[in-house]
């Protein structure tokens, strides 16, 4: 199989697109654990971390409840103005998450858990060192429960907004010392305070320290708790920011009373119902955060409900219009297709934003004619087809298209055409009819084309031609000085060719999930073929050798096949290859007598 693609048929990604709508079937459900797959930490150091405290709970040789939890389960580089280029590592736990601000403090020291709480409470989602706009987006308070079940499943407990007004944050606010008292106090999801005796005599809710700094009160089950820790209080919970209150909350589907107090890291519960060695513990802190800092993205550490499921491949087709591509989607075996667009102009996919949960479905990123026949941006829920959204300007021009959705859905990168050359844009997603701000200053006369994030979100890889020269694949860095759901600053630093054929393009990249690899197609033995590089450039392996024209390669979530297109019998069709050697060599996901091309496997 081989790509008989000149250069210009390629541009279709400059001269083609889409989209007009029609309802959508057969339903696809959204995917959980999207990281299966990935390293276990993001650094050695988190594991190290993670080792330290709950290394013996795992093993089963410690009879307590998780400190962070039993794995990771997100990993990614999110804005920080003061770290390199922006951007922190991070990565997240059922109970916190750990992060890098400064890579330059070593070890077990450099790792630290964030004010999470702090932000979910006074809704100031911290994005930098000061206390300044600059480094602050403000977001309504977190409507996500502080103790037991899911919201859904939990919807009268109540929530980190409900302690608005009994927290300090930065709002002066203290409670009188209470030391050799017992804690009575009852919260509702209101907000509002009441007072249970019967639950004040539990002797653990005693009194037996008051903070000076913060002003508030900690029961000895929460100061014996902290105290006798694996871990360095101040490390693991920072101060308290309320005093401990009784709540009521669904745990497991029963509903109970559990004593929670709010720290600046952490939340901490008392369940006088549990086992001994569970009664007191730390909140899901992490998975609550997630929840409210990407409320797209559902619950990935929950297991996968969906785990057998065919994953959708999109692509587009001229089967239904033979004048016009329109948007289509099968399984991983082809066995069913589905139209999910139809109109007077092109749809053509190019990337997913992601939906891990069962409240949200993912969204296929398309650009399209739609408007004025100029090509520009939408997104379609594959949950319900009507859900369409228009994620550029309006003008006529320029063309905006090849729109790349950042693994954490809240950006896109994309190229954007202006006459006879490109560059490479950003914008957030959230934001509706926005201008996209220029990566790069295109002072060379040259064309970009298909953007691919790096799995962290830390740079992009994508194809560039300049002054007329031969398309290569380059990988750059992107550094950020500004975000926030509405607006961005960011530039791209450090670009790096990764290939070097002077006489023949090399285009169409695509970063491998795991971020190890880039497939590529490249035309230099007269043929488009498929190749692979290590994310470095380094380890060229060529994956087809034939007549045909092979290209437009999409990796499977777990890195281990691609889907293509390729015009090996005669007209573009769908394949799908192992890079394993588990299946045979190219295996045929569609057949008829029109095109098929641009393949996008789910991720």
């Amino acid at each position: 199989m081989g790509i008989n693609i000149e250069l210009r048929n390629w541009r279709r990604w400059t001269t083609a697109a889409l989209l007009g709508l029609t309802a959508l079937t057969g339903v696809v459900p959204a995917e959980a654990e999207p990281w299966t797959g990935r390293f276990a930490y993001a650094r050695p150091v988190f594991g190290e971390v993670w080792r330290a405290s709950d290394e013996a709970v795992a093993n089963g040789r410690a009879a307590r409840s998780y400190t962070w939890g039993p794995s990771p389960w997100f990993d990614y580089k999110e804005f920080y103005r003061q770290s390199p280029n922006g951007l922190r590592q991070v990565q997240y736990f059922d109970k916190a998450r750990m992060e890098i601000n400064n890579p330059s403090v070593v070890g077990a020291r450099g790792v630290t858990n964030g004010l999470l709480t702090v932000e979910m409470v006074s809704g100031r989602l911290k994005t930098g060192d000061t206390i300044g706009f600059e480094d602050n987006v403000q977001r309504q308070p977190a409507n996500v429960p502080v103790a037991g079940d899911p919201a859904n499943e939990n919807p009268s407990a109540p929530t980190y907004a409900s302690f608005q007004g009994v927290a300090t944050i930065d709002n002066g606010y203290r409670d009188p010392d209470r030391i050799g008292q017992r804690v009575g106090s009852v919260l509702d999801k209101s907000g509002n305070r009441t007072n249970n005796a019967d639950l004040a005599r539990d002797p653990a809710t005693e009194i037996v320290t008051y903070n000076t700094i913060t002003g508030h009160n900690v029961p000895r089950v929460f100061r014996d708790f902290i105290q006798n820790g694996p871990v360095d209080g101040t490390f693991a919970f920072g101060y308290p920011i309320t005093d401990a209150y009784w709540v009521r909350a669904k745990v497991a589907g029963v509903d109970k009373d559990v004593l929670v107090q709010l720290y600046e890291r952490r939340v901490v519960t008392y369940t006088p119902s549990n086992a001994a060695a569970f009664r007191v513990e730390m909140g899901n802190v992490g998975q609550h955060y997630f929840q409210w800092r990407y409320p797209h993205l559902g619950q990935p550490w929950q297991p996968g409900e969906y785990g057998n499921f065919n994953l959708p491949v999109a692509f587009a087709s001229k089967r239904a219009t033979a004048d016009h591509w329109e948007t289509f989607y099968t399984d991983e075996n082809g066995v069913a297709v589905t139209q999910i667009t139809s109109g007077q102009q092109e749809t053509v996919p190019y990337s997913w934003r992601r939906a891990y949960g069962q409240t949200d479905y993912p969204r296929l990123m398309t650009d399209s004619k739609r408007d004025s026949g100029i090509r520009k941006l939408f997104s379609i829920s594959l949950g319900n087809a009507s859900d369409v959204r228009q994620h550029s300007i309006s003008q006529a021009t320029p063309q905006l298209f090849n729109p790349a959705v950042s693994p954490d859905g809240t950006q896109i990168a994309l190229v954007v055409q202006d006459g006879d050359f490109s560059t490479l844009a950003m914008q957030p997603f959230a934001r509706d009819n926005a201008y996209p701000m220029y990566l790069a200053f295109n002072d060379k006369k040259c064309v970009y084309q298909s953007p691919t994030w790096l799995p962290d979100g830390s740079g992009l890889v994508y194809a560039m031609s300049c002054e007329g020269g031969k398309f290569a694949v380059y990988r750059a860095d992107l550094q950020y000085n500004f975000m926030s759901d509405m607006d961005i600053s960011v530039s791209l630093v450090n670009p790096r060719a990764l290939t070097n054929t002077p006489t023949a393009d090399n285009y169409f990249p695509r970063v491998s999930p795991d971020g190890a690899r880039i497939v590529f197609s490249s035309n230099r033995n007269g043929q488009g073929d498929l190749y692979l590089i290590n994310i470095d450039g380094t380890g060229e392996q060529r994956l087809t050798n034939d007549p045909a024209d092979d290209g437009a390669a999409s990796w499977s979530r777990d890195s281990s096949q691609l889907v293509f297109d390729s015009n090996s019998d005669g007209d573009y069709e769908i394949y799908r290859m192992d890079l394993n050697g588990g299946l045979p060599r190219a295996i045929q996901l569609t057949n008829n007598n029109v095109d098929d091309r641009w393949p996008l496997w789910y991720q």
